[in-house]
């Protein structure tokens, strides 16, 4: 048997080690394209669906909305909301409070344009008068709940991202509230606030959010939001229950859809603001 000296074993060892390492090395890239891939399918896939069969033009809910404090305590609103949406990306909403009574009667009326210019009136049914809301409103906290416009915004825009609008890698699937769901892990490209980072959980079966955490330049989660008690309306899947959690301030919040129809063909001048002063009367 011939006899290898130390410098002969070195250079073995040391070509089997970098033989190891890029075998490891390209299985690491097939497997972060494969992750790649298979987010932008299922990316894909999803806008798809919202662009044609979950596709609406207008709405109608009533939906009760539960603020809990970091001390347990509760405040509870119910509102309805009419909402017609545009081919330009324009929306115009209508929400009127009918409890509790201190707020009963209190309506607003928001019109955004295809673009993001938005324009706010308030009705306040003691004065029987309108009153227009001056300021951004992106930052503003969704009726004192722990959900801001922003994330409304977020949430409402990312049924329709692209490999362009978003960095996405697929993390694998998951259990979430006894669905099955795809596990994706997105990087906005352009800027979303104060979120770097989001991880987002789609039901494999119709591509549905079920949760979705938001991170900022830490690795804490800032916020989370999670939708359950998913069903059909129509075409048009709905979230019956929307939890959003905030654990820097120890609050939650949580809306309750309790009734919901689409596509009923509400009038244009139903959002105007001769209609805002009527509904408080």
């Amino acid at each position: 048997m011939t006899r290898r000296g130390p410098r002969v074993w070195s250079m073995m060892v040391s070509t089997e080690t970098r033989i190891l390492l890029a075998t490891v090395l390209v299985g690491f890239m097939v497997s972060a394209a494969r992750a790649t891939d298979g987010a932008r399918e299922i990316l894909h896939e999803r806008r798809r669906l919202y662009e044609t069969t979950y596709a609406w033009s207008d709405q109608h809910q009533v939906l009760r909305v539960t603020m809990v404090g970091r001390d347990g305590r509760e405040q509870v609103r119910v509102l309805e909301i009419y909402e017609r949406r545009y081919p330009d990306g324009g929306r115009r909403t209508l929400l009127t409070f009918l409890a509790p009574d201190a707020l009963k009667g209190t309506a607003m009326l928001s019109r955004l344009r295809a673009g993001g210019a938005g324009e706010r009136w308030l009705y306040l049914p003691k004065l029987r008068r309108v009153r227009r809301i001056a300021g951004p409103i992106s930052d503003e906290s969704v009726l004192g709940t722990d959900l801001t416009n922003r994330e409304l915004d977020l949430m409402q825009a990312m049924v329709k991202w692209t490999e362009s609008d978003t960095r996405a890698t697929l993390r694998g699937d998951a259990l979430i509230g006894g669905t099955r769901t795809y596990v994706l892990e997105l990087a906005p490209r352009a800027q979303a606030g104060e979120y770097e980072r989001l991880v987002l959980w789609v039901g494999t079966d119709d591509l549905v959010m079920r949760q979705l955490e938001l991170y900022g330049a830490d690795t804490a989660v800032t916020k989370r939001i999670r939708q359950t008690q998913v069903a059909f309306v129509g075409t048009v899947p709905v979230a019956s229950h929307v939890e959003v959690e905030n654990p820097r301030s120890g609050t939650r919040s949580a809306f309750d859809v309790l009734t919901m129809e689409f596509d009923k063909g509400f009038p244009d001048d139903m959002f105007n603001l001769s209609f805002l002063e009527g509904t408080g009367r």
